[in-house]
């Protein structure tokens, strides 16, 4: 039997590739993006705009005009003189007002306000004041001023003229705010007794010189903060022993209270005295 050949027929498939379709694609999802991207201008129009009317509408409606200014905090500055420096009074609207500029331009012309806070609420406007309160008098040319730890000299108002506080004599910014320090420490040390000062400075060699009211000179010497409440125990057993054996004491030196001696100077006498300390 002889072996048939078999024949095999090959076809070939011929593909044409084109770049039809795949623009197609691309162009639908080009035309989705610019409809949604007119859908975002439109949205974001619409909400402009009914913002701006609704903006338009709070500016003029009646419930936010200011009916009342509310000043708390005053000791010495009065209310009037607050209200009268506000950019805006009763009858305003309340969104107009620009809280932030007008604490600032308050607190420029008045050096005697340590803060000031203004809030809208409902249908009024609430302006705190906090006032500084001086801790020593400086004087500034022929005027007297007040200090506080802050370093910010401002004009005395209402009762502050009255106060007894030390007046800082200085040569200098810097000293005065060494001195201003001295005393921020000095103060719960020695309680009433600075009531007493009528003036600190500092000496010709850098040592912290007080004069009481009654005209008594007190070289404290060396400020050294770790020893102050020990010194100022000294201090007063010295001054209140001296004070039972004179009328008058010109000088009292504990400048070198560690070596266990001062220097009392009664005012009369003109003679010095060395305690033991």
């Amino acid at each position: 039997m002889s072996a048939k050949r078999r024949k095999y027929s090959y076809r070939r498939r011929v593909v044409i590739k084109t770049g039809y379709a795949r623009s197609s694609k691309k162009g639908r999802k080009l035309g989705k993006l610019f409809v949604y991207l007119c859908l975002l201008v439109l949205l974001c129009f619409l909400i402009y705009a009914g913002g701006k009317k609704l903006i338009g509408y709070a500016y003029a409606s009646e419930s936010m005009t200011i009916k009342e200014i509310d000043v708390i905090g005053c000791k010495n500055v009065t209310k009037a003189e607050i209200k009268e420096l506000l950019p805006f009074k009763i009858g305003d609207n309340i969104l107009e007002v620009n809280l932030s500029e007008t604490e600032d331009k308050i607190m420029e012309v008045k050096p005697e306000l340590k803060d000031i806070s203004i809030n809208r609420r409902w249908q009024k406007v609430r302006v705190k004041l906090y006032e500084r309160s001086p801790e020593a008098f400086v004087v500034s040319g022929k005027d007297v001023l007040g200090i506080d730890f802050e370093d910010k000299p401002f004009p005395l108002r209402g009762f502050m003229s009255g106060m007894k506080i030390p007046t800082i004599k200085y040569k200098n910014e810097a000293e005065r705010s060494a001195i201003l320090k001295f005393i921020k420490i000095f103060k719960p040390v020695c309680d009433d007794f600075l009531d007493n000062i009528a003036q600190i400075k500092y000496s010709n060699s850098g040592d912290i010189v007080f004069t009481t009211y009654d005209g008594t000179v007190i070289y404290w010497g060396e400020e050294r903060p770790e020893h102050m409440a020990h010194k100022f125990d000294k201090l007063l057993k010295i001054y209140a022993d001296a004070a039972t054996k004179y009328k008058e004491i010109e000088l009292i030196d504990i400048g070198f209270y560690e070596s266990g001696k001062a220097v009392v100077r009664p005012g009369v006498e003109k003679t010095s005295e060395t305690v033991k300390t």
